[in-house]
């Protein structure tokens, strides 16, 4: 009984450093691909528009709608700000020239999607609120080239969530019978929406952040593009839906 307990233990003895050498390099593996895991989150809002850009353009899913331009628009200014950041030089502008175009697509997205002239006029007429705010910020408060604009981008999602919400209040008037989940436009608002929203907070505060230097701030524009990706999974199921059923 003594020999055969000796001899379980000598054979844990030799299996443990076994299990402990597998253990450390499996372990060395996953620690190896966390670079490369975070090196693909940072560039989460440059490829999946473009896979969706190009899927879009094969099934003609985004044809006649203004998500196409906003899609070509992320992808430009994203991989330029990319690239720009690759080379450690400064992008800033390009965010704020982002954040102009976008709420001027989307805007106009939302202007084809309400039929009626004081909804149209309301939207115009925010337009060029927004762009009187949009430059005086820039000269009062947010440099283009020193700061990020988190005045712009907070108020612009502000903005496009409200006449998101306004959307899907129209859908939820509109007949019960018709199946939303079969609209193009309910998953292009709904992505819309999920962007904004989400990432409401993270506009607001990420000047500040940047002008402290804070160590979350990498982390944080991570967590936007990731919430970038889930948006653009909207986009692509709207690209499925038949264009012909949208009124």
């Amino acid at each position: 009984m003594i020999r055969e307990k000796l001899q379980d233990v000598q054979t844990l003895q030799a299996v443990n450093p076994a299990l402990k050498s597998l253990f450390e390099n499996h372990a060395y593996h996953i620690i190896k691909m966390i670079p490369i895991v975070l090196k693909l989150i940072n560039y989460l809002d440059t490829l999946p528009p473009l896979v969706v850009l190009l899927i879009a353009l094969n099934n003609k899913g985004l044809r006649g709608s203004f998500i196409l331009h906003f899609l070509v628009i992320q992808i430009v200014f994203n991989l330029s700000a990319n690239i720009l950041n690759e080379l450690d030089w400064t992008n800033l502008y390009l965010y704020h020239l982002n954040c102009l175009f976008s709420f001027f697509t989307i805007s106009l997205f939302f202007h084809q999607l309400f039929e009626t002239k004081n909804t149209r006029l309301a939207i115009v007429a925010v337009g060029i609120a927004y762009t009187l705010f949009f430059f005086y910020n820039i000269y009062k408060w947010e440099d283009v080239v020193d700061a990020f604009n988190s005045n712009t981008f907070g108020v612009a999602s502000f903005i496009l969530c409200t006449y998101a919400l306004f959307y899907y209040l129209k859908l939820f008037k509109s007949s019960a019978e018709d199946n939303i989940l079969k609209s193009a436009n309910f998953w292009f608002n709904t992505g819309i929406f999920s962007y904004y929203t989400i990432n409401f907070f993270i506009f607001l505060t990420y000047n500040k952040l940047t002008k402290e230097n804070q160590p979350l701030i990498t982390i944080i524009w991570q967590v936007h593009n990731v919430v970038f990706f889930i948006m653009c999974i909207y986009f692509f199921l709207g690209t499925l839906c038949n264009k012909s059923q949208e009124k």
